[in-house]
């Protein structure tokens, strides 16, 4: 009779356990689909370094406002939005345009070089663009960690190097591009993003480089975006203000952007 009552308990004890268990896991906010709160493991240390806007939700949207220099010293005023995963929208490239929506799936259809350009660049060179392939099922790879930038370097910055295989989705027709992401081994943030350009013959050696990273707020934003062909300046984006944002539906993003509070 002792052991019966004994393994009575055990079982009520269990059985009060994985109740708790259940309750606790039902009452963990829910995570939107958005959101990278899930990575590979080798991904860890460089979500950390982009911060909670990746993770938490409230900061999903990001409202930028800045300046494009071209290679002739031209210079345009730009207003520029970006939603995980990877919905992008672009106005004041054009005097009186529309803006440019990018739902993220869907091919869109810029009227210049520069928007399909910087369409590319914001849905799929930054560091959420390589989390939403790699979420997406594009193949990825770990070429190496602290590898030295440069034999003749001086400095001696190592990066951390990952392989992305995947579809262009931001234009059309959607082809396959490689893309290798390289992020500083110290700091744990992109440097730059290199890939070859297809569309061209011979193809395009394209390098965007992310540069002065910007901490506010618990994220970390790159403050200037660089595009190099085949190692000649094509237009630096210079970003003068950032204002994160909670996320939108896709029929509210695509319209005007609302105020929201900037960041210091």
């Amino acid at each position: 009779m002792k052991s019966i009552r004994c393994r009575n308990l055990t079982l009520r004890t269990l059985g009060l356990i994985a109740f708790f268990c259940c309750v606790h896991a039902q009452q963990k906010p829910y995570a939107p689909p958005e959101l990278f709160d899930v990575l590979p493991s080798a991904l860890e240390m460089h979500a950390i370094a982009i911060g909670d806007r990746i993770r938490v939700a409230g900061k999903e949207r990001t409202m930028f406002t800045g300046v494009v220099q071209n290679d002739r010293g031209e210079r345009t005023s730009a207003q520029i939005t970006v939603q995980l995963p990877r919905l992008v929208r672009l106005e004041g490239l054009r005097p009186n345009a529309p803006p440019l929506i990018f739902d993220g799936k869907s091919p869109a259809h810029p009227a210049t070089r520069l928007e399909e350009q910087l369409l590319e660049i914001l849905s799929s060179d930054t560091t959420e663009g390589m989390l939403a392939a790699i979420k997406d099922g594009a193949a990825a790879e770990l070429v190496g960690r602290r590898v030295l930038a440069s034999k003749d370097d001086t400095t001696e910055l190592r990066y951390d190097i990952f392989e992305v295989s995947g579809p262009l989705r931001s234009i059309a027709p959607v082809r396959d591009r490689l893309k290798r992401y390289f992020f500083d081994s110290e700091t744990g943030l992109l440097a730059k993003t290199q890939y070859l350009d297809e569309g061209f013959s011979p193809p395009l050696d394209v390098v965007i480089s992310f540069s002065d990273w910007k901490r506010q707020n618990g994220s970390a934003y790159p403050q200037k975006i660089d595009r190099r062909e085949n190692g000649h300046l094509v237009f630096s984006l210079t970003l003068t203000s950032i204002v994160a944002l909670p996320r939108q539906d896709l029929t509210s993003f695509a319209q005007s952007p609302q105020t929201g509070l900037q960041e210091e």
